[in-house]
């Protein structure tokens, strides 16, 4: 096995820009078989390798890529390229903010592989420009190599769900993906990532709710790991704003930095799904927990008591949201009801809509004390943060005898 490494980027003798060795390997007649695992893809990465990727196919090689569009680096000139020339594509996307960040090159052939595993994207910087770095392997098939020739079997046999078509988070390039990408912003033109600021861009990738249901219709989840105990308060938060037909979806990093409780809030309860459950008590591994509802200064036992919360929602302030206990139902619950001095009501975010569910369904809701015990901000996160959320909890619990909801105590940063 044959091990070495190439460096571009610093104008040194020794340069060798990982798009020079790309299309070196693609020229020789000896491989037969050329795959990619590459986070972010440019036209102009596209059309370095282009010509000799067309006479590596032409004269009988197989191609396979396996192109990530996270962080709006891949850009939609790319896809439309590869579809043009008929690249054999796949993305990779996971609606739950996993980044899709390899950049392996792997080439086959009946006596030998080369594998070239670094930090060079598909694109014209990542090729030729950027600092970069890589190790490349080339092994004969003839060699007593074991380790060599277990190498690419390792690699293959890692990303085989997505070789073998069983990853739901991998789907094959068409006009259909390419128009969901484009539509819930997660794809952009060019230009648009070049010129704009990331506060302007964050306004043009705000996109309706319904292209990010067909998104992630289209997508499945990778499913994230466990973290452990973590002092780092970020978390992506959702940020909807309803309109006449629909609603505007965009997402933002926050940092909690007060007392918050985080709880799950599964289908809701409601007309306008806007009733969240509250408990009375909890419990975790056989140990008893305080209950969600003394969050917000309620005396469990006393079931005569209401309280009417202030709730802070993408800088508005929702007035007059219920805690309550429910005779009826024997449960405490909060009624998610409020209304602004311009009369914008939370049951605009939470009703479900033709063809699409409530706005707080199948979420988590963050409640972030703020001042005044009557007074919180309110975030709405993806079921995906759970396992960060407990990583970051003092405590945390399940309510009643610990098969209810989940929910969870985060203490200032500075505590």
């Amino acid at each position: 096995m044959d091990v070495k490494f190439i460096g571009q980027g610093l104008s040194l003798p020794g340069d060798k820009p990982a798009g020079d060795v790309i299309n070196e390997i693609l020229e020789r007649a000896d491989y037969l078989d050329f795959s990619a695992f590459v986070a972010f893809v440019s036209a102009g990465g596209v059309k370095q390798i282009l010509p000799n990727l067309k006479k590596f196919i032409q004269r009988g090689g197989k191609v396979r890529l396996y192109i990530g569009v996270n962080l709006h680096a891949t850009s939609k000139e790319a896809l439309e390229l590869l579809m043009a020339e008929r690249i054999p594509t796949y993305i990779v996307y996971s609606p739950n903010k996993v980044v899709y960040h390899p950049k392996i090159y792997t080439f086959e052939g009946n006596a030998q592989y080369f594998i070239i595993v670094g930090s060079s994207n598909l694109t014209t910087s990542g090729l030729f420009q950027n600092v970069e770095a890589s190790i490349c392997v080339e092994n004969i098939y003839e060699k007593d190599d074991t380790n060599g020739r277990e190498l690419l079997s390792d690699i293959f046999d890692y990303y085989n769900s997505f070789l073998n078509g069983e990853a739901t988070s991998c789907k094959e390039l068409t006009e259909k993906v390419l128009l969901t990408l484009v539509n819930a912003k997660i794809v952009l033109p060019e230009k648009t990532t070049r010129v704009f600021t990331n506060e302007q861009l964050r306004k043009l990738t705000t996109t309706s709710l319904s292209d990010i249901k067909k998104l992630k219709d289209t997508f499945g989840e990778i499913k994230r790991r466990g973290l452990r105990k973590s002092t780092n308060k970020r978390v992506r938060a959702e940020v909807l704003e309803p309109t006449n037909s629909d609603i505007k979806y965009h997402t933002a990093s926050i940092e909690l930095a007060g007392e918050s409780m985080w709880i799950e809030t599964k289908r809701m309860t409601g007309g306008s799904r806007n009733i969240l459950d509250l408990s009375a008590k909890g419990k975790l591994n056989g140990v008893k927990k305080p209950g969600s509802v003394e969050f917000f200064g309620i005396d469990k036992d006393n079931h005569a008591q209401t309280k009417d919360i202030t709730l802070v929602y993408n800088g508005k302030a929702y007035k007059n949201n219920t805690i309550l206990y429910a005779t009826d139902n024997s449960n405490w619950r909060i009624q998610l009801k409020g209304e602004t001095i311009g009369k914008e009501k939370l049951t605009d975010i939470s009703k479900p809509r033709l063809g699409l569910p409530g706005g707080f369904m199948h979420k988590i809701l963050v409640f972030e004390r703020i001042g005044r015990a009557d007074k919180y901000k309110l975030y709405i996160l993806e079921e995906s943060e759970y396992d960060t959320l407990v990583s970051q909890s003092s405590d945390w619990a399940r309510g009643g005898n610990g098969t209810g909801r989940a929910y969870g105590f985060i203490k200032p940063l500075d505590e």
